[in-house]
This record gives C-alpha cells, structure tokens and sequence, in this order.
C-alpha cells in the first residue's frame, strides 16, 4: 500500500522547526519578545495586544486570543488567520494541506488552493457582515443612552455634570450670551442622577457627552464618565470613564465658536475659522472659556487624534498638548497625532499650559 502522504505528525513537526516561516506566510510581522510574540489580534477588532503566539518550546506555535476568542495549537493558528476555522478544531484539514503545501511537503491542486480562497473569503465576508450589523445596534443603543440623559438648561449648575463641571472650575455661565441673551450650553453634553456601572454593580451620577462622526457628523458613541455622589469628583469606581462602543475617527464637539454654526453651516457660508482640539471634556471646555471665539473638540484620547478629519471650514488647528514629557509613549502618540492632521493641509500649531498638566489645571491655577 502506497503512503498517500504526510502525516499530521509529521506535517505539525515541520511547521514547528520552520514557525517563523509559517508565521512570516501567514502575514504576521510583528517580532518575538523572547520565547512568544504578543499583538493585537489579526483577525478580531482589537485596540490592545491580546494575541499571544510562542515561538519556542513544546508549544512552538500554538496561540491563543486572551479575551477567549480563540486558541490552539500551529495547525489551528494557520486555520484561525485563513479564515477556515468556524469552531474549536474546525478548518484543520484546509490548514494541513496549506502547510504540506507551504513547506514542500506536498503539492496541492490549483482547484484544491482556489476551493480553499474561496472559503477564507466567505467566511472574511460573513464576520465583516456580522461586526458592522453588530456595531450598528451598539451604536443606537449609544444615542439612546444619550437621548434619555437630561440636557443642560438655564438651572445647568444644579445639574450632575454642571455641579462636576463647576468643581473643576468650568463655569458654562462664562461663556458669551446667545442673540437673546440666553445661555448658550453645549449640546453635547447631558447628564444622568443614576446611571448603572456595570463593573461596580453601582448606580451613580454620571456625565454623558455624545461623540460624533467627524465626516457625516451622526453621533455614534457616548463618552460617560461617573461621579461621586456629591457630584464634586470623579467615582471612586474602576474605570470611572468609558467610551460605547468604538470612537474610532470621532470627537466629542463642544463648542461652536464665534459664529453658532454647525460645521456644515459653517461651510455652506464660505466660513474659515481655527479649530481647538483637545483630549479631555474637561481640558476643551476650559479652552474655550478661554477663547470661546473658536470651535472646541475634544478629541477623545491620544490614540484617537491620528483618525481626526478636519472639517471644510476649518482653515488651521490650535492642539492641545498636556506636559507628559517624561511618557514617550504619550510623546509618540501625540507626534503621530499631529503629523496626521498636518497631512490634511491645515496648519497646526500647538498650545500647552502654562499651570500644570493641561488648561483645567492652569483655569483652576488662576481661579484659587
């Protein structure tokens, strides 16, 4: 009787004396860190390294997603990244012949290699499907979490957030008078009495600010951030801030600056004006009592700033950079940051505080 091939033995052998090959095939670039090499998952969406590969040892590339999506061993790494793997252990006989391919092992057919493409694409298509009908409902849950908060009135300081504000030394009151002369508040901020804290099992106040879409301008996340019950501070729960769901490429707009109008209105008249971006609600909103002739962003977070799209009417950038110096990682982000926006042909030009880390610490600074 005729071998009809290599053995699952001794095709995982193979593999695992040559995994940096494999690996390197397969698409992954990312060095080893001693005996494994630690990223951010290649086939879920994942913002932290969560995907662990090792590369030496009894487990020469077994891998394994550390939030619980998937693991394995060599063969079940290459099924997981083609895109064959539907469950546990599913996908291992495409994953076999793909390696006796790759390693020289065995040749398959051109219709064995386009009957496996096609099943990666197909399945490539379905979690793609499946993600953004996902992100979707996340998304509108998040504006509903948002529409049922209360919005700031003329009785603001009475508010949770308005009373969180005024403790940060942020007083809405400050800013000029509508044409009216009513109070003109940010619209993107609301706030809650009870909001639930999952984490902590607790329902505390909570400020709660939408966060929108640079490009289309629809509100797609919600940033909260949870308070005491005095509502002077932060929550002493872990995290006492978290964005829902992702706010990749969003801001949190909080103030339109000398002219009242939206960015598409500001366009639609031929108006050009400078844009103050920076990270925090509370930093922002201290800028622009500080200039409130200029629109105001907060752009989230230091990882965030790179997937800004600056609006038509905005003709320069005014970026908010906190006094981190000593955080090259922070320093990094912020380079990498503002490189982005100066590729899009706006000047930028950057403004740090004078008083501590950021422009909260130099308001509250001047007003003691």
């Amino acid at each position: 009787m005729t071998h009809a091939g290599p053995s699952i033995e001794e095709i995982k052998g193979a593999a695992q004396a040559r995994v940096l090959d494999v690996i390197a095939a397969l698409g992954i670039r990312e060095r080893p860190r001693g005996n494994y090499i630690s990223m951010c998952n290649p086939v879920e969406k994942d913002r932290h390294p969560s995907f662990t590969i090792w590369i030496k040892g009894a487990a020469t590339g077994a891998f394994k997603d550390h939030r619980g999506l998937a693991q394995g061993d060599i063969i079940d790494l290459v099924a997981y990244i083609k895109g064959w793997s539907a469950g546990p252990k599913k996908g291992r006989r495409e994953a076999l012949r793909w390696l006796a391919d790759h390693l020289g092992l065995q040749r398959l057919t051109a219709e064995q290699r386009a009957a496996d493409a096609a099943r990666s694409r197909a399945r490539a298509q379905r979690e793609t499907k499946a993600r953004a009908e996902d992100l979707a409902v996340k998304q509108a849950r998040a504006f509903q979490i948002f529409i049922e908060a209360y919005p700031l009135t003329d009785t603001w300081p009475g508010s949770p957030a308005g009373r969180y504000l005024m403790a940060r030394g942020i007083d809405l009151g400050t800013f000029p008078r509508g044409p009216r002369g009513g109070l003109v508040l940010p619209h993107a901020i609301r706030s809650s009495i009870a909001h639930d804290h999952r984490e902590s099992g607790l329902s505390l106040p909570c400020m709660i600010a939408c966060c929108t879409d640079c490009e289309t301008h629809r509100a797609l996340a919600v940033h909260r951030t949870w308070l005491r019950r005095d509502c002077e501070g932060k929550a002493d729960v872990t995290p006492n801030k978290k964005v829902f769901p992702d706010f990749r490429g969003l801001v949190i707009p909080l103030w339109r600056g000398a002219s009242g109008l939206s960015v598409r209105e500001a366009a639609a008249n031929g108006l050009r004006e400078t844009l103050v971006l920076a990270e925090g609600i509370e930093t922002a909103l201290s800028a622009a009592i500080a200039a409130p002739e200029f629109r105001t962003w907060a752009f989230i977070s230091l990882g965030n700033l790179q997937n800004v799209t600056l609006p038509e009417c905005v003709d320069s950038v005014a970026l908010h950079r906190e006094n981190e110096w000593a955080n090259a990682a922070a320093v990094k982000s912020f380079e990498r940051g503002k490189a982005a926006l100066e590729k899009q042909g706006r000047p930028v030009a950057e403004i740090a505080a004078p008083i501590g880390k950021d422009l909260n610490d130099t308001l509250r600074g001047a007003a003691a």
